[in-house]
């Protein structure tokens, strides 16, 4: 295969301004990221070996717990514990004027009048009917 000699030419550097210069920027990334990167931090000192010691079960449960554990659990009140569904149904009761009378249960439900195509898909939710 011969060698691209042509896009170094000035002229089809001229006439590709951009490819020119991705190629430029190309080339400084793969110099910096694998030539000048590694020279620049690469430590030629050996760090020292420490000496490792297994830890015993007892000497780990006698040191402090690290830094996000250390605060106990708080102790909540549950003695006062809300009740949401006597709440939910004393709301409902209060909008519906207090309590239902056996004659109004037992009523059939009124049939509506249906407008658009949305109501034959999507039925309106009567969240005091019990389902």
């Amino acid at each position: 295969m011969r060698f691209p000699s042509h896009l170094f030419q000035m002229s089809t550097i001229r006439s590709e301004p951009l490819m020119a210069a991705m190629a430029v920027i190309a080339i400084g990334m793969f110099i910096g990221a694998w030539v000048i990167g590694p020279a620049l931090t690469h430590d030629t000192e050996e760090p020292p070996q420490a000496i490792q010691q297994r830890t015993s079960l007892e000497a780990m449960m006698a040191r402090p717990d690290p830094s996000p554990y250390r605060s106990p659990t708080p102790q909540f009140d549950m003695a006062g514990a809300p009740q949401y569904g006597a709440a939910a149904k004393a709301k409902a009761l209060a909008e519906l004027g207090g309590e239902i009378s056996d004659d109004e249960a037992a009523m059939p439900e009124q049939p509506r009048a249906r407008h658009g195509w949305s109501s034959r898909y999507y039925p309106r939710y009567d969240r005091h009917k019990v389902y």
